[in-house]
């Protein structure tokens, strides 16, 4: 790898890390905001919630499909890092649950779909200037991954000291960074392989690769297991396990630390065993670790469980992506957004299901029931197994 392609693998990552940041600083904030800025109840942040889901499935969709037929890369990209910037400027100027729902939830999609654009940059990238793919896509994991671990710290501990404008004027700045990021780092005519618009024959296409759709409901079931226990924690240690008020926060970070070694180390482990079995293993681990976190009255235990909840996952990250592009018969962009989707609409269920389940019986069910979805999980991996030499490829 020549001075010149090294450093644009690099500039890419940190085109992907600000924009991620940036995303991470507002999406999860809005629920707060929603509930403590707005006084709304919480079936106005479920409203939110869903619209904003649905619009980035939408966009990710589009984008991908745009992807493929030869658009720039590159605009995607920008579209989503002015998507960002307009909808933080838009809750500064007025702070209303319409602008939310009507302004600012259509802007995140954008954003949101940015994000998927670069996965699938990243991938092109990696395929044409002859870097490994697997490395570099756990890579351009680990930058969002990072990304994530920062950005809602950051926008809350801005919000105690100062209230929810700074936080949003801390967006809108970091989408301005973004924005000139990546007008510095990526490619401007970056594209796919050109491809002919679908003709009515080809009208089937999206549904007619049934590996790529099964992948994808793994994808999705794994998300379900991995929300479901998520979500539930917080509340199970501190109402259920009679834990510190700390504990949640303690292991998160727990969990994040060891996802990014995963996501990093997963290349070394798909190198020995594939990506199918790297994938087989993510789930086996993940449910001992809803085994041990199910019974986790310690902080020990706690500890030990988050360690093993953020490797399960961190594997699970760094691989999913190249094994559901394997599959994409020349369709990168359909692929990668099949799978940011699959991730969507499964945190989405997940969030329904939780309060559910809670409501219903415990937080400590919904961890058990995360365990049942990644049963489901191994078992749409194992159908795939035909269509092993094309998703290794």
């Amino acid at each position: 790898m020549n001075a010149a392609t090294a450093r644009s693998a690099r500039l890419i990552l940190l085109s992907l890390f600000v924009t991620a940041l940036g995303n991470s600083a507002m999406i999860p904030f809005m629920a707060y905001f929603i509930m403590q800025e707005l006084h709304m109840s919480a079936l106005h942040v479920t409203g939110y919630s869903i619209a904003a889901s649905l619009l980035t499935m939408l966009c990710n969709r589009v984008v991908g499909e745009r992807i493929d037929r030869g658009s720039r890369i590159f605009s995607f990209v920008a579209v989503g890092n002015l998507g960002l910037m307009a909808a933080s400027l838009a809750v500064l100027v007025a702070p209303t649950y319409c602008v939310v729902v009507l302004a600012a939830a259509p802007c995140l999609a954008l954003a949101g779909a940015g994000i998927s654009a670069v996965y699938i940059l990243g991938r092109l990238f990696a395929e044409r200037n002859g870097l490994d793919v697997q490395r570099y896509n756990a890579k351009v994991r680990t930058m969002v991954s990072t990304g994530w671990m920062f950005g809602p710290a950051l926008s809350y501990l801005i919000a105690a000291r100062g209230g929810s404008f700074y936080v949003f004027l801390f967006v809108l700045g970091l989408s301005c960074v973004a924005l000139a990021t990546t007008i510095a780092s990526l490619p401007r005519d970056f594209r796919s392989d050109r491809r002919e618009p679908r003709s009515a024959t080809e009208s089937a296409g999206w549904f007619d690769n049934r590996p790529l759709w099964l992948a994808a409901i793994a994808c999705f079931l794994f998300n379900v297991a991995h929300v479901l226990c998520a979500s539930a924690l917080p509340l199970f240690y501190i109402r259920e396990a009679h834990l510190p008020v700390y504990a949640p926060g303690l292991s998160l970070t727990f969990k994040c630390l060891a996802e990014v070694v995963a996501i990093m180390g997963s290349p070394y482990v798909t190198d020995r065993i594939g990506r199918r079995n790297a994938l087989y293993l993510a789930a086996v681990a993940g449910m001992a670790a809803f085994a041990v976190l199910h019974e986790a009255t310690s902080l020990p235990l706690m500890a030990l469980g988050a360690l093993m909840e953020g490797a399960y996952f961190g594997l699970f990250a760094g691989v999913a992506v190249s094994f559901m592009q394997g599959f994409a018969r020349g369709r990168i962009g359909r692929a990668t957004s099949l799978y940011m989707n699959s991730l969507f609409l499964g945190s989405l269920t997940a969030s329904t299901m939780t309060g559910l389940i809670a409501t219903a019986f415990s937080f400590q069910a919904a961890i058990a029931t995360a365990g049942i979805a990644m049963t489901a999980a191994l078992a749409m991996l194992f159908l795939t197994r035909r269509a092993d030499a094309e998703a290794e490829s």
